[in-house]
């Protein structure tokens, strides 16, 4: 075990003061009350100090805007308003059993939106109260967070100004977001799906939490190169064992191609080690998608293989908001 002594804490502060741009003596801090607390990763090599960076930069964060909302006036505007969050499931059941020590691929052609219905499925239990930990190598932990503030609140925070004005928005994101229990991860380049999992356990942990659904986008990012390509099997494999390990529900991402525009997906155009090691594989169809520059926002979802293969869910696609919504 690695000791959490004076030159980690002050890496850790350094690169805590350079992800989140609070002062160096207030990371500081913050890493000082996270190891009293016994809140630090045991082992501080590279990845643990990385891991505590990540954990401690979501309570700064927090901190410090709570703290520049406080210095201003406290402005009365309308409340923003509260926009369905998330995926609505039709008729008021999931597509799918996301059941602990399960394993649940969801496949699309490239661009159809399956990373932001992955999300949407993560926001959906989070509000119901299920605490979600979302893992992405394709997508930012910025550009997660804002997509999870269009589908919660029906705002594009990069576009525009939430009516009622930033204070009131701000206001009430704080305290939600605070609350909501979903965790995301921004996954490094060569990041394996174990340490993934470990910083989503740390910040569960963290929060008084217990980690119940797990959703890895996608599975090609954590797969190892080889002669044949991603070794996708050796990843599912992995997955699958985790989710039993640590009897959470488990959701895997992965794009797929066919050869024809309008050849419907099989479990032959699967990556290797899905189908096998997956209870079920759900397919989102959205027609126009990769093959035209006008694609539907209508889409299908779609059990490919599982317990009630071709049952199917129609939604809409509303983009600007990053959710789906029953069609």
């Amino acid at each position: 075990m690695t000791k959490p002594n004076i030159t980690h804490q002050q890496r850790i502060a350094k690169a805590l003061h350079h992800s989140v741009g609070c002062g160096y003596q207030e990371a500081l801090r913050r890493v000082r009350e996270a190891d009293a607390a016994g809140r630090l990763p045991a082992r501080l090599d590279a990845a643990g100090r990385a891991a505590a960076v990540e954990f401690l930069a979501q309570t700064v964060t927090t901190a410090v805007t709570a703290a520049a909302t406080r210095t201003q006036p406290a402005p009365q505007p309308p409340q923003p308003p509260s926009a369905p969050g998330a995926l609505s499931w039709a008729g008021g059941a999931a597509p799918a059993s996301l059941a602990p020590g399960t394993v649940t691929g969801l496949v699309s052609l490239p661009t159809a939106g399956r990373s932001t219905l992955a999300l949407n499925i993560a926001l959906h239990h989070a509000q119901a109260g299920t605490h979600a930990l979302f893992t992405s190598g394709e997508i930012s932990f910025r550009s997660l967070q804002h997509k999870v503030l269009a589908a919660r609140y029906g705002v594009d925070v990069r576009r525009q100004e939430p009516p009622g004005g930033w204070a009131a928005f701000k206001a009430t994101v704080l305290s939600e977001m605070k609350d909501l229990p979903l965790a995301l991860h921004g996954a490094r380049a060569r990041s394996s799906v174990r340490d993934s999992l470990r910083r989503g356990l740390l910040a569960a942990a963290g929060a008084n939490r217990k980690l119940k659904l797990w959703i890895v986008d996608s599975v090609w990012h954590f797969s190892d190169l080889t002669d044949d390509g991603p070794d996708t099997a050796a990843t599912m494999a992995e997955l699958r064992s985790l989710a039993s390990e640590y009897g959470l529900a488990l959701l895997v991402t992965s794009r797929v191609v066919t050869e024809d525009p309008d050849e419907p997906v099989t479990a032959t155009h699967l990556p290797a080690g899905m189908a096998k090691y997956s209870e079920q594989v759900l397919v989102l169809d959205r027609p126009g998608v990769y093959w035209t520059h006008t694609p539907s926002t209508a889409a299908t979802l779609r059990q490919l293989t599982g317990p009630a293969p071709g049952r199917a869910i129609e939604l809409e696609l509303q983009p600007d908001h990053c959710r789906f919504v029953p069609a």
